[in-house]
């Protein structure tokens, strides 16, 4: 199945990163979004894609916390 998700741009190389940039095609969308697609090979993906967000979510705190 394949999964099309708009997603802001800060956030795309966590998804990238977790999936693979051989499976993750990029497309741009307006200013602050961009459109990510893949091709869903099993649960275990949206499970990637979780972990991509509690992954940006951790460092984007950790950089307010330290400033």
């Amino acid at each position: 199945m394949k999964v099309e998700l708009f997603v802001s741009k800060d956030r795309i190389p966590y998804i990238v990163g977790n999936l693979g940039v051989d499976r993750v095609v990029v497309t741009e969308y307006d200013g602050d979004q961009d459109m990510i697609s893949f091709e869903l090979g099993s649960q275990l993906d949206l499970l990637h894609v979780f972990h991509a967000g509690i992954s940006y979510g951790s460092d984007s705190m950790a950089k307010a916390l330290l400033k």
